[in-house]
């Protein structure tokens, strides 16, 4: 498969005018309720500070003015899906700086259905999922903010797929970039947690505690099991009656724990003590949660969602959220299946940040070989592109394409997807 290849990459920036700069910023309010994605922005900074690109973490445009007035970046990296992304775009226009959005997303009638919290809404949610299926062309925010960007960088070739299909993302702006872990999960010891906790080969179920992490679907599914069962994190701000929800059904076997920060090693050594994990979210990207048990050779229950066998092929057991029973017998199967060596080396071979960091690289390349606009150009996902100048509408979907054992077309199934 031929893949397009940067004119200016990053060492020839690197030689001729120092360390290639990046302004890194998430949505509003980032740290309130601090998940995955970020753990997925602080860790890609860290890991692309020590492969020499020096990295900015900004909270505000406002911050991120004063700055420009010292150091312009080359690059500006957005995380998540968001409207006020606006802002950072019309800045990084003005100081000449290629944009570069991680959307964090998955978008399916599941997903949208989950997006409410009381009927009429998921109803509307679930609606306008379906029109944009049948209408793609309609016009909405995300649209444009995914247009409007130089590159996007999706976790796998399935969301990839969503962004070009739901949203019309052209596919030679779309750069795959795979989800990381820190190797330190694979080096953790159950023993802190035991003494701690006095907890082992329980079922183990990280994550805010939200409707769309399914914590009560798992909970149902699993009542009456004599396994030890640990939910690790706490509710989403307006979900506390759904956390509330979650100990009502708990029996004594269950045991909530408070979300412990990701250098913690007690959140690693827990990886190590658990029986497996479970996962019976509507929608992963994939998690974290699954790389991090994996590194262990932890035994998988993961939702049954593209992007999760693109990571983890048959070396896991896939449910759907509603299937009560499936997930049971899933998770009682995990338990007796024990530790797999291979997995931990396949994930600690091809996930960890250090790779998540080379292959940002390779679209921050790209994104400054691509990008459209101009210094002071404030027109967003307008200006058009002069003939023969690039050729990013037509290039195929960038994504990783060697293969490994886990399953025949791993990472990502090497076809390229083009415009229709």
């Amino acid at each position: 498969m031929d893949f397009y290849l940067p004119s200016r990459n990053l060492e020839t920036w690197r030689t001729s005018g120092g360390p290639l700069r990046v302004w890194m910023a998430g949505a509003p309010g980032v740290w309130v309720s601090p998940g995955g994605g970020e753990v997925q922005l602080t860790a890609t900074a860290q890991a692309l500070r020590e492969q020499g690109l020096e990295v900015h973490l900004l909270s505000t445009p406002s911050e991120a003015t004063r700055w420009a007035d010292v150091q312009r970046p080359n690059v500006l990296h957005l995380f998540g899906s968001h409207p006020t992304h606006w802002q950072w775009i019309r800045l990084a226009r003005q100081v000449g700086a290629a944009v570069v959005l991680s959307p964090i997303g998955w978008f399916s009638l599941a997903s949208y259905w989950q997006g409410g919290k009381h009927w009429p809404t998921k109803l509307l949610h679930s609606g306008k999922f379906l029109l944009r299926a049948v209408c793609p062309w309609l016009p909405s925010w995300r649209g444009r903010l995914y247009r409007s960007v130089d590159m996007l960088l999706p976790n796998s070739l399935a969301e990839a797929r969503q962004l070009n299909r739901y949203f019309g993302a052209p596919p030679g702006r779309i750069h795959v970039v795979p989800n990381g872990a820190d190797p330190r999960f694979a080096q953790a010891r159950a023993e802190l947690f035991v003494q701690k906790t006095g907890l082992q080969g329980f079922v183990f179920c990280p994550g805010r505690l939200e409707p769309r992490k399914n914590q009560l679907g798992l909970l149902r599914a699993m009542r009456g099991c004599r396994a030890p069962i640990v939910l690790m994190g706490d509710p989403v701000p307006g979900q506390e009656a759904y956390a509330e929800m979650c100990r009502r059904e708990a029996g004594p076997n269950v045991h909530f724990l408070p979300r412990l920060p990701y250098d913690d090693p007690l959140l690693a050594s827990a990886y190590a003590a658990c029986g497996c994990l479970a996962l019976a979210s509507w929608f992963e990207t994939p998690g974290l949660a699954a790389l991090e048990a994996a590194m262990q050779g932890a035994s998988l229950v993961l939702p049954d969602v593209l992007s999760c066998r693109e990571y983890f092929g048959d070396w896991a057991l896939y449910v759907r959220p509603y299937d009560l029973r499936a997930i049971r017998r899933a998770v009682e199967k995990a338990l007796q299946m024990g530790r797999n060596p291979r997995l931990a080396q396949h994930v600690l071979g091809h996930y960890t940040w250090a790779h998540t960091a080379e292959a940002t690289r390779g679209a921050y390349a790209r994104a400054m070989d691509f990008c459209l606009f101009h210094p002071g150009d404030d027109r967003l996902g307008e200006k058009q592109i002069p003939a023969g100048t690039c050729r990013q509408e037509e290039e195929p979907i960038y994504q990783i394409a060697e293969a490994t054992p886990a399953s025949p077309g791993w990472p990502f199934p090497k076809e390229p997807l083009h415009h229709p």
